[in-house]
This record gives structure tokens, C-alpha cells and sequence, in this order.
């Protein structure tokens, strides 16, 4: 039993609380049915003695008839009244005990009844008498320990009167107990949320079992990540995936370390490629709420694809050369003519290359279909050419020509009516049956955004003789030469 004023623990026997000192209320609740059966009881208890006294009072005034009249003169009045009075305080005193008594067993009894105490625990608790509905409660759970029903008005109760942190002991004492009533765990994430602990929501849920609950309070739930593919050792490309329910963002570490909100973000699948990886991740939810981590590690040997052939190599030439590689179906071949190392985001070959004049060097790698990269393939070209036309000349004749048939309208390559302009490189050279020639590539220049794009046309001159041609490829990708 407690103290309904300052929740302190009080004996059965007390009135007064030791710790604050006011009195105890109790006020003795009987039922109907058993006051009925007391006054049904009592009134025939009455009735009996009532029946005594006047046979009793009869039988004296019968006996004073019988005796003579001198003997019966001598009978004091005072005498039978006394007898009278004292029969009926008798039956009073008897009444009296009669009647403590049977109060006596209906407190007894509701006093230990755990109906009783539910039933007005429940009442007290809807006429706003917390208090009373608090004592009741406990009364009951001392009755029946183990009653969800009791604890959850209790801290119903403890929840008027804004007694919280007790409403709490009360109710996770309850879940601990009783895992799946529904009830109680809306109650304590009300007031979980009213404090904003958020972490004890996500604990009392995830030990939670029912579907249910888990459903409706789904949001507050960290789930701890899933991977797609299960840790081992593999010899291709691994895409790993990390998923995780709800509302929240997923950060993790490929290097074993902890995972926290300051590691990368999640945001598309992992590319683990040949090498050792040590996977964690964490999911926070919309609430700061930190899942559990975890951790996988991968072993990843791919043998990538074999390293380009390229068919002219490395030297020093006087002829130009046509620079070729094969390139397996399926497969990607890049290059890069600048010394940087290239990558898919370098220039894609797809078809033979004119070897630059002078001094050149290209670097080759290839992709397979997984997008693994072979190993870097470099060349290293020295052109020297014996011209009897220089390259300055072989430009200056071009565009001299194009002018006489108006494709230009001036030696810097103007066009007639535009705000764009012509260029012209010649890096590179090609042979044809013998012939050298020098290859020469038009360029369209927007002047005001100085935006440079290919035109698509492509000239060749001839270093000895300076004759002007037009270039084109054959199916092959290989250069030769048109007229003018």
C-alpha cells in the first residue's frame, strides 16, 4: 500500500503516513447485494429478540394473574421492568456484535478481492479521483501481481496526475511482463516522445514481437542494414548493395572503420573491384537514431583483361605508320596522346590513329564488359619527314584554295554572313601506295563562345608535290585520298 499523497510506502494497519503525516482515507465500500443480505439478517435478528421480550413480558403478566393476590401484590413492578431492560440491551449488544461482525467479513473480503479493487480502481479513475483510482490499483496488483490490466490504470492514473516517471517504471514493468499488449506500449511511446527519447522507443521496439506494434510505430525503428551479397571471396566484380527500412540515410566505411555520420553517404551500389574490403554501415533514422552496425568483409581477385596490342611499336620512323589495336568484342580500348593516364573518360578508340609528326607518345588501356581495367600499354613515336613542302606552306595552299572556291571568305578562315570561323591543324601524317601525306583536319570556331568542334571535313597534301586532296576512311578506318 502507498501514501496517495506522497507515494510512499505505507503498511496496511497505518492511518498516518510517517513520511508527510496526513491521514489515510478509507472509506468502506459495501455491495448491494451484500448490504441487502446484512439488513435481511439484522431484521430478523430484531424480530426474534422482539418476539422474546413479549412472550417473556406475557408470561410475567400471566403468572401475577395465577398467584394470589397477596403474593402477587408483593411482586415489585420495578423488578419485571428491570428484567425487560436488561433483555433488551442484551439483544442490542448482541445486534451490535452481530453486525461489526458481518462488516467485519465484507471488508475482509472486498479488502482482498481483486475484482473488487479493479472494479474501483476503474471507477474512481473515470470520476477523476486519481488518487483513490492509484490506491485501488496497487491494492490489486498486491492482490494479482501479474495483472497487466491493474498496472496499466495505475499508470493511466500516474499519467493524470503527471507523475511520468513513475507512469514509466509501471509500464515497462508491464511490457517486460506482457510483450504483446498493445495498449501499454502506446502509452509509454507517448510519453517517450513527449521527452523526446527517441533511443527508447527504438530499444522497446526491437524487442518487441508483435507485428503489429512494429508496424505502427515503424518509423522510430533503426533497422539495423542488410547487405546484398554475402561476405567471401570472389574472382569478379561485386555491386553491393546496403538496404535499410525507413525514413533515414546509411553511411559507411570500406577500410574497417567505424561508421559515422561524418563517413560517406550511401547513395548508389558499392563497385568493389579487385582488393580487401572491410564493409561497415549504420543507418540513422529521421529521428538521429543510430541502428547497429555491420560489418562484412570481401576478398575480391579478378583477372582483368589482357593488356592492348597495339600493331606499330615503339621507334623512330620516316614513314608514316597507321597506329592500330585489337579490340575484343565487348570490350572498350582508351587512350590518351597528352602523357596522362588514361581512363574511361579518355578519348575512345575506334579505329586506326595517323602517327603525329615529331615526337608522340600514347598510352592504351581497355575495359572489359565488367568494367575492369587491363594494365596501361605505352608507345612512343619519333616521325621525321623528308618534305619537299613544309607544313606551314601545305596550310597556307589549303586555304588559299578553299578561298578561290569561296568556302572561305579570308586566309583566317571567316565564313561569309556567320559569327564563326575555320581552322586547320596538321599534326599528323599517313601513307598511300607509296605516297606521304600530310593530314589535315578543318575546324569549326564559334567566335563568341570560342566553341571549337570538327567540321568533318579532312584534307590531305602531298609533302612532295603539295597536290590537294580530300581524306576519307575505308571500312577498315584506314586513310585515303579523293580529289579535290
Amino acid at each position: 500500500m502507498k501514501c496517495p499523497y506522497c507515494n510512499k510506502p505505507m503498511r496496511e494497519d497505518q492511518v498516518y503516513c510517517e513520511n508527510c503525516g496526513k491521514e489515510r482515507q478509507f472509506v468502506p465500500v459495501f455491495e448491494p447485494e451484500i448490504e441487502e443480505s446484512i439488513q435481511e439478517s439484522l431484521t430478523a435478528i430484531v424480530d426474534t429478540i422482539s418476539d422474546k421480550i413479549t412472550t417473556k413480558i406475557e408470561d410475567t403478566e400471566q403468572a401475577k394473574t395465577n398467584l394470589d393476590s397477596d403474593l402477587a401484590e408483593q411482586i415489585p413492578d420495578a423488578k419485571n421492568k428491570h428484567s425487560v431492560i436488561k433483555i433488551i440491551l442484551i439483544a442490542i449488544f448482541v445486534v451490535a456484535l452481530f453486525t461489526f461482525g458481518i462488516v467485519g467479513i465484507v471488508q475482509y473480503k472486498n479488502h482482498n478481492s481483486y475484482d473488487f479493487q479493479i472494479k474501483q480502481a476503474a471507477s474512481a479513475f473515470e470520476e477523476g479521483n486519481y488518487i483513490a483510482s492509484t490506491e485501488f490499483s496497487n491494492r490489486a496488483i498486491e492482490i494479482a501481481p501479474n495483472s497487466s490490466d491493474a498496472k496499466l490504470l495505475l499508470a493511466s492514473a500516474y499519467i493524470k496526475m503527471e507523475n511520468l516517471e513513475d507512469a514509466i517504471i509501471v509500464l515497462e514493468e508491464l511490457i517486460s511482463n506482457d510483450n504483446a499488449y498493445e495498449s501499454a506500449y502506446d502509452e509509454l511511446i507517448m510519453i517517450y516522445k513527449e521527452k523526446g527519447r527517441y533511443r527508447d522507443i527504438n530499444t522497446l521496439l526491437k524487442k518487441c514481437k508483435e507485428a503489429s506494434i512494429i508496424e505502427e510505430y515503424q518509423p522510430y525503428i533503426a533497422f539495423t542494414p542488410e547487405y546484398s551479397v554475402l561476405e567471401g571471396s570472389y574472382d569478379e566484380v561485386v555491386s553491393l548493395k546496403i538496404l535499410a527500412a525507413g525514413n533515414g540515410t546509411i553511411y559507411y566505411t570500406i577500410n574497417g572503420d567505424e561508421p559515422t555520420i561524418k563517413s560517406d553517404k550511401y547513395t548508389a551500389p558499392l563497385r568493389l573491384e579487385t582488393g580487401e574490403y572491410d564493409v561497415s554501415a549504420v543507418f540513422v533514422n529521421q529521428y538521429g537514431v543510430s541502428s547497429d552496425v555491420i560489418k562484412q568483409h570481401y576478398s575480391i581477385d579478378i583477372k582483368g583483361p589482357d593488356v592492348p596490342e597495339i600493331s606499330v611499336e615503339s621507334g623512330t620512323y620516316v614513314t608514316p605508320a597507321m597506329i592500330s589495336a585489337y579490340v575484343p568484342e565487348g570490350y572498350e580500348l582508351y587512350y590518351t596522346v597528352d602523357h596522362t593516364e588514361p581512363t574511361q573518360k579518355s578519348q575512345p578508340y575506334i579505329g586506326p590513329l595517323a602517327m603525329p609528326i615529331g615526337n608522340s607518345q600514347f598510352k592504351f588501356i581497355m575495359y572489359d564488359e565488367q568494367g575492369i581495367a587491363s594494365e596501361i600499354v605505352t608507345r612512343e613515336y619519333q616521325l621525321t619527314l623528308t618534305a619537299t613542302i613544309g607544313v606551314e606552306d601545305a596550310l597556307a595552299f589549303l586555304k588559299q584554295s578553299l578561298l578561290n572556291k569561296g568556302e572561305i571568305i579570308d586566309m583566317d578562315g571567316h565564313l561569309a554572313g556567320v559569327s564563326a570561323k575555320k581552322e586547320y591543324d596538321c599534326s599528323a601524317a599517313f601513307s598511300q601506295e607509296d605516297q606521304i601525306f600530310y593530314l589535315i583536319t578543318e575546324y569549326m570556331v564559334e567566335e563568341t563562345t570560342q566553341t571549337k568542334s570538327k567540321s568533318g571535313n579532312i584534307f590531305a597534301i602531298n609533302i612532295t608535290t603539295g597536290e590537294l586532296y580530300r581524306a576519307t576512311t575505308n571500312f577498315e578506318g584506314y586513310y585515303v585520298v579523293e580529289a579535290f
